[in-house]
């Protein structure tokens, strides 16, 4: 139970709020999914990694810079198991399901998940490489696929919405962790604000500006939008059918809506800066550089 109070305890003084629930949820769900395992050995393990995401919360309760970072691609789906849930969330694909079939396939079936790894990985990396393999036989070249979109799958990074990267621009710009507060009834602001000064540890505002800043080269904003396109089914075929006198495609429309995937990254992604010692003032300084008199 001392583990089980240090890691909430230590997840409530984290400053990013959607870090901070994640870990206080999934701590929970653990503690509750594992508290009747007999396998010692299985035990162990898992008490290891709980000991040492305590030690990672506290390092970043600390405000050292790659703590809090590695905590905020967590909470963000950076890596660990938020990253499958957001890629459901986002992309439509399933926590459990399998990626399988040729490029043109999944593009087919699974054109959001397609257009996220075409944009982070572009396409000539989608598929299997055939030098590579010992046999070029179709059936182990579609094997080998196969496995290529398991890598791939575990490669892309969930992008986020536009409510989600405004958001982290405007604290990457300010450097200012705007309190939960605000968006509920002003009878239970003064509580949760009294809660957050008693918990939580707010960085400076120029640490959390270069965290935010950094957090941001990993994360694109989807945007989706509906065009209409020829329908490719209305003139694949203009026999007569057997069972009827009209040829297939005069009762389908001429244009069919498609969704269109594309992925932004914010202009704050990376930005670093200007240290002090490289602000010069050049006023009362002439066109070469000289002091004026």
């Amino acid at each position: 139970m001392r583990l089980y109070r240090g890691l909430l305890r230590n997840a409530r003084a984290f400053f990013d709020d959607t870090s901070r629930e994640f870990i206080q949820s999934e701590t929970k769900r653990l503690f509750r999914q594992n508290h009747n395992d007999v396998m010692l050995d299985r035990v162990h393990r898992k008490l290891t990694g709980a000991r040492t995401t305590l030690h990672l919360l506290e390092r970043a309760n600390k405000h050292i810079f790659k703590d809090a970072l590695s905590v905020l691609g967590y909470g963000y789906g950076r890596k660990g198991p938020r990253k499958l849930v957001m890629l459901e969330a986002t992309v439509g694909v399933e926590v459990r399901e399998e990626i399988f079939g040729s490029v043109h396939d999944v593009e087919k079936y699974r054109p959001a998940f397609f257009a996220l790894a075409k944009h982070q990985m572009g396409l000539d990396k989608l598929s299997v490489n055939k030098d590579t393999l010992r046999s070029e036989h179709p059936i182990n070249v579609a094997k080998m696929q196969d496995e290529h979109w398991k890598k791939i799958r575990h490669s892309v990074l969930p992008p986020v919405d536009a409510a989600t990267m405004d958001i982290l621009e405007e604290r990457a710009s300010t450097g200012v962790i705007t309190s939960s507060a605000q968006y509920l009834n002003p009878d239970y602001a003064h509580v949760i604000r009294a809660w957050e000064e008693r918990w939580v540890k707010f960085p400076e505002k120029r640490q959390v500006r270069r965290l935010y800043r950094r957090l941001l080269e990993s994360i694109d904003r989807m945007d989706v939008t509906t065009v209409m396109v020829p329908n490719p089914g209305k003139y694949l075929d203009e026999r007569p059918r057997r069972t009827t006198e009209l040829a297939p495609g005069v009762d389908k429309p001429d244009l069919i809506p498609k969704k269109v995937y594309s992925f932004v990254k914010s202009p704050m992604a990376g930005k670093q800066e200007p240290e002090d010692a490289n602000i010069i003032d050049t006023a009362g300084m002439d066109a070469h550089g000289n002091i004026q008199s």
